[in-house]
């Protein structure tokens, strides 16, 4: 007995050692990385992914077992159905945010993050990737170090602005990208390099990599193949979306706005410029202290949308907002009141009784504003509405 024993731990161990051992828990995972002194990593994969099923075969080849058991601790992470308890737990916490798979991650015992990579079904691609996340100097985690002491090479910039977008950090991804502009040589703008760089690497309007592009779009060809050959002038359209969608336009000069308005109607977004820029633009005029080219604004807007009373009272809301002189409230109050007088629905009822507060409230009418919050908030009891705005008032 105790010989059948032996031979059946002795094949159990031989089997064992021809696959990668995968940790059923990532709490398992980091005990035995910290009592080993080892990195963990993590197939971060879905199961039903056609490039994560190629691979799988490959965690029991010995070659890539060997490699993985003796270096790391290794743990599955599945997307499949959505991340759940302790996995979603995990990757929340580190700030990651990947918008596919397959990736191999790697962290250290204390759960920092070292480094990641796309992953491919070979075993000398995926045994590298392993063998740069043991190098603390060539790994991903290194990449912030690295340009926090100074290394603007095209090299580290270039791979730290594909890090950073894992965090989606808008406004560090432009200073990188504007870095990795800035080192550049411009002699090379018009090469397959510049392109891959505003196709992985740029996301601002602003951004020289994409104005020195969208100057020169008749020549942004010929750098895609196969079936994606022709799409060069779609990283165009991606990026001006960005930018119009991001919190990067909140600072923009008219002079970039009324550029941007270029580059939507360029580009064919839409033939609307104001569909993405009217709050910009009317923020931008007030800041700027153009307040009559504001108010003229406003006018203009409300004239478009006369015959949209939801948009409508959208404008006057936001023009109550921004607008600080009595006069200017003055204004949007009168549209206001002229409104009120048309509006049979609940929802736009409470949003006027919202905004006279907002209008008492900024005219330093405290009396009124205070009967009308009174008012306000019979009206939203009546009406089973949510009075949370008008508390916080």
């Amino acid at each position: 007995m105790r010989t059948f024993k032996f031979l059946f731990l002795f094949v159990f161990q031989f089997v064992s050692c021809q696959n990668v051992q995968f940790e059923e828990t990532l709490q398992i995972a980091f005990e035995k990385a910290k009592k080993e002194n080892k990195l963990v990593f993590i197939e971060y994969y879905n199961s039903d992914c056609t490039i994560c099923k190629s691979i799988e075969p490959l965690f029991s080849n010995p070659e890539m077992a060997k490699f993985y058991n003796s270096n790391f601790i290794n743990y599955k992470i599945n997307t499949n159905g959505g991340l759940q308890g302790a996995d979603l737990e995990f990757m929340n916490s580190t700030g990651l945010k990947f918008q596919g798979v397959p990736f191999f991650l790697f962290f250290d015992t204390d759960k920092n993050f070292v480094h990641y990579s796309g992953a491919k079904a070979e075993v000398a691609y995926l045994i590298g990737i392993g063998k740069t996340a043991l190098n603390p100097t060539a790994r991903t985690g290194s990449l912030h170090e690295k340009y926090q002491s100074g290394d603007r090479s095209i090299r580290t910039l270039y791979a730290y602005a594909d890090l950073v977008q894992l965090y989606q950090n808008d406004k560090l991804q432009n200073e990188i990208s504007t870095a990795l502009y800035a080192v550049y040589p411009k002699e090379n703008l018009g090469t397959q390099q510049s392109y891959l760089i505003l196709k992985n690497a740029v996301f601002s309007i602003t951004n020289g990599f994409y104005i020195y592009w969208y100057d020169n779009r008749a020549n942004l060809k010929g750098f895609e193949k196969g079936a994606k050959a022709g799409t060069e002038s779609e990283q165009l359209e991606r990026i001006l979306l960005h930018s119009l969608r991001g919190d990067e336009k909140k600072s923009w000069s008219l002079a970039q706005i009324s550029k941007a308005k270029e580059m939507i109607l360029t580009l064919g977004l839409s033939n609307n410029p104001n569909d993405f820029l009217w709050e910009t633009e009317a923020t931008a005029l007030y800041r700027e202290g153009n307040t009559k080219e504001a108010l003229r604004f406003f006018e203009e807007m409300l004239t478009a949308e006369k015959s949209n009373k939801y948009a409508s009272l959208y404008i006057t809301d936001f023009f109550m907002k921004l607008f600080m002189d009595k006069k200017e409230l003055d204004l949007v109050k009168l549209e206001l009141d002229t409104f009120s007088k048309s509006v049979e629905e609940v929802a736009l009822q409470a949003d006027i009784f919202y905004q006279e507060i907002v209008y008492y409230t900024k005219i330093n009418d405290s009396k009124k504003a205070s009967d009308l919050k009174a008012k306000a908030l019979l009206f939203y009891e009546k009406h089973n509405l949510d009075a949370t705005p008008i508390n916080e008032m």
